[in-house]
Parts: C-alpha cells; structure tokens; sequence
C-alpha cells in the first residue's frame, strides 16, 4: 500500500449485507462495487465475496473466480456458521468472516489483508498486536476478554477521536445487540484496570459524552 492511499476494497453483495460492508469500510477504505470484466480489483486490493446464500456450493463459485482474478488480490468471504465446516487449508480465499459480525470485525479481517494488521504500537510501553490478538505493557502480557481487546483495538485505532458509547456499542457489539451503553463503562473499567499504571492514563473520560485514547498515556494529573 502506498503511505497515504487507503486500500480498495469492492464488495460483491446484495441487500441488507451489502449495506452492511459498505458502511463498516467506508471511510478507511475507497469502496467499489464488484463488477466481473468491468470493476476489477488488481494486485494489493481486497475483494469481500458474499457466499452466505451458496450454500455447499459456494467453492466452487470462489474458485472459479478465483482463476479470473489477477495475482495478488486478496479475498475475505462472507460464510455462515454451517459453511466453516468447508473451509481448509486449501479453500481458496485468503480470509472468512461470518455473515453478521460487527462492523469493527469486519475492518480488522480486510486490515489483515491489506498488509495493515501487523500491530499497533503506541507510545509509552503499551503494544497491541492485532495478529496475534495480544496486548503487552512495558513487555508483560496483559489477559483481555475478546470483547475488551476489540474495544482497546477500536478506540487505539483511531487516536485521539471521541466516540459515544453509542457509537462504541454499535461498532464493537454490533448493530443488532440490544444490550445499554452502561456494557461500554464497564468494559472500559476493566481495560483500564488491566493496561493503566504508573500513572499513565490510555483512555480518556470525556464526560458527557464518551471515550477517547490517548496513545502517549499521559497523567491524569
């Protein structure tokens, strides 16, 4: 990826889904339309592929695609739970995402694929390794639930930026989860318990609002 040029990344979907993968990427990405001979993806560019409505069959959709595409382009496919049971070694995408995940799963899955998943590291001692799904302080590891790493990684993601817990709620649990804002305080309270010391502060109350990280960990005082 060139610095400075977000990744393309086309969308072959209909429906409620496509909606759905057009907003989770618009804004860190150019998004396209997928149209076979027409709007193509090249080498360094990302294809999502809905395949949830192939059922069985949906390899074999994939791999003829797969022939037509040029080298290096990577494909996410969009699968259901009962469709995992295909995917081996040798499928011939390069990542999978199940149909309904969050928002902020589906950026890190195309992240990954972009060449832009290698970890995040702000100053300060604190190291997000999206790889390997690890956060370090000063070099120890530090145990986060799946959830509590999403959240870290979305707001570390984006320095600086206030988001509400709305917004939080949304992009982390995901659009249909029912559950109140109060479910972002509380994991906020136990990221910081786990990732703030010495008097470094990550994550920023704004009160009346909502949260923002602060990638140098500077003192609340």
């Amino acid at each position: 990826m060139r610095a400075g040029v977000p990744v393309k990344v086309y969308i072959s979907s209909q429906g409620p889904r496509e909606k759905l993968l057009r907003e989770s990427l618009e804004g860190d990405y150019q998004t396209a339309v997928y149209r076979p001979r027409e709007e193509e993806p090249v080498e360094g560019e990302v294809l999502v592929l809905d395949l949830a409505d192939e059922g069985s069959e949906w390899q074999g959709r994939m791999s003829g695609l797969r022939s037509s595409l040029p080298e290096g382009v990577k494909v996410l496919a969009v699968l259901r739970l009962d469709q995992l049971a295909e995917v081996t070694g040798e499928a011939p995408v390069d990542d999978f995402v199940l149909a309904g995940s969050t928002a902020e799963e589906i950026r890190a899955r195309v992240r990954r694929l972009a060449g832009e998943g290698k970890g995040t590291v702000p100053s300060r001692g604190l190291v997000i390794d999206e790889d390997r799904y690890q956060v370090r302080v000063d070099g120890t590891p530090v145990e986060l639930t799946f959830k509590e790493f999403e959240l870290l990684r979305f707001l570390a993601s984006r320095p600086g930026k206030v988001f509400t817990r709305e917004v939080l709620l949304e992009q982390v649990w995901g659009y249909d989860y029912f559950g109140g804002t109060r479910t972002v305080d509380v994991h906020i309270r136990r990221i910081r318990s786990k990732i703030e010391r010495e008097g470094r502060t990550y994550i920023r109350t704004i009160r009346g609002v909502g949260y923002a990280f602060e990638p140098l960990g500077v003192d609340p005082s």
